[in-house]
């Protein structure tokens, strides 16, 4: 399964690895979201790094995948995405995928930047 989730520091990891598609996106996050074991409000990493074909997902995969996070923008509090350089704009602050999501997002080089900007501290 190439999308996969774990809980830890109340940070909610969701780690996209090979060819993936906003269906199965959408039922890996949500089971984590209505889990008990997750917090109430958390943030979430979202690592794309070892994701297939970002760039070539169209504008409506990009906002199918950013109204997944929409859904449950009340509990989240923010979603740093770890993805390529090159792709950072298809998950910047103005992208369709924030549009839709309607929360705070961040895209990050790694796992600590995205740390870094939930904390306040400065990254990238």
């Amino acid at each position: 399964m190439p999308v996969f989730t774990r809980l830890g520091d109340d940070v909610l990891t969701l780690t996209v690895d090979g060819d993936y598609t906003a269906n199965e996106l959408r039922r890996v996050a949500f089971a984590a979201f209505e889990s008990e074991e997750s917090p109430s409000r958390f943030p979430i990493l979202l690592d794309m790094s070892g994701a297939a074909g970002v760039m070539s997902k169209s504008d409506e995969e990009m906002k199918a995948a950013g109204a997944i996070f929409g859904a449950y923008r009340d509990r989240i509090a923010g979603l740093g995405i770890v993805v390529a350089a090159d792709a950072h704009g298809r998950f910047a602050t103005d992208s369709l995928f924030a549009e839709e999501a309607g929360l705070p997002v961040h895209p990050c080089h790694s796992h600590a930047d995205a740390r870094a900007w939930f904390s306040g501290e400065n990254s990238d």
